[in-house]
């Protein structure tokens, strides 16, 4: 489903997509293209889901996994791409963020649906799983060759879902355009009022209120953490994000990271590896990359990198 509206010179679409709320603010005075770049939106989204979401029985991504252990699946080249995507992502994480560590997320899961933390031996044999230099891939085709290994894209899928929509508005000549879809978010051009975009990031202490507001035009954010979702096994939280070095939910200091790139892949790449990494080494792992910005939410402090301050809004 979704909503469409126009307000102050931009057209508003509202829906639901990957698991999340969304929403697409552009500007454009032909209708036609307006109506082409709805519809341009929807379609890629929904194929994308019916694609590689790992929810749906029928998805090419399910396939691969069931197939694991079996028999190679022949891919068109469009579907190679992403498994390229997935390549580059691991590459660029140096492994924080890993194509194949789908079999850590459902032992979790499991567990907190049995209210039983899992044992070390279960870990250890989920690990085993986790291997993405064993996925044999290429020349049209992927092949798992365990049984039980599994891809999944929800370390970057919807960043680079983000990313593909903004490409999406040049074929409709739109230059002015905000793609937010679940709070990843990137922008081209301008809004209507002024030269930049205004995000407020979310406090991770406190819901609904802003622990930044930011300003920028052309860059991309993201945001990873766990200060709102985690598995609740025992009476104690665990957090969503697993890091697939140890096997084990993430348990530092840091509530929330968000990342400001040129693109929202990128931010997410980095938002997600400064949560793994902890608060010195995330940090430092911002700072150290050019033209990207950023800030860990910890339970008692904000720590911006040191250009982020040109990006935000005094109160």
């Amino acid at each position: 489903m979704s909503e469409d509206s126009l307000t102050a010179g931009l057209f508003r679409l509202r829906f639901r997509a990957l698991g999340t709320q969304c929403e697409v603010q552009f500007r454009t005075e032909e209708v036609t293209a307006a109506k082409e770049y709805r519809a341009g939106v929807l379609s890629w989204l929904q194929g994308f889901e019916n694609t590689w979401s790992r929810f749906k029985h029928q998805s090419l991504l399910s396939k691969i996994n069931a197939l694991a252990g079996k028999e190679a699946v022949a891919l068109t080249e469009e579907q190679e791409a992403i498994l390229r995507l997935c390549d580059r992502t691991y590459k660029g994480t140096e492994g924080l963020i890993e194509p194949t560590s789908l079999p850590l997320t459902l032992l979790w899961d499991q567990s907190a649906a049995q209210n039983v933390i899992p044992s070390d031996q279960q870990i250890n044999e989920a690990l085993k799983l986790v291997q993405w230099g064993a996925v044999q891939w290429g020349d049209g085709q992927v092949y798992l060759p365990e049984k039980g290994m599994a891809l999944e894209l929800g370390g970057f899928g919807k960043e680079y879902a983000v990313d593909v929509l903004i490409a999406l508005a040049d074929r409709y000549e739109i230059g002015d355009v905000l793609v937010d879809l679940g709070r990843d978010l990137a922008t081209k051009g301008q809004p209507p009022h002024g030269p930049y975009w205004v995000v407020g990031v979310e406090d991770a202490r406190q819901e609904d209120a802003p622990a930044l507001r930011l300003a920028f035009a052309n860059k991309a954010l993201a945001t990873s953490g766990n200060g709102r979702r985690y598995r609740l096994i025992g009476g104690k939280r665990f957090g969503h994000i697993i890091d697939p070095r140890s096997g084990h939910p993430v348990e530092n200091e840091v509530l929330t990271a968000t990342c400001l790139a040129s693109d929202c892949l990128t931010a997410g790449w980095f938002s997600t590896s400064a949560c793994i990494l902890g608060v010195e080494q995330g940090k430092e792992k911002i700072e150290c990359q050019f033209e990207l910005e950023g800030f860990l939410q910890t339970s008692d402090a904000v720590l911006s990198s040191q250009g982020l301050g040109k990006y935000v809004l005094k109160n």
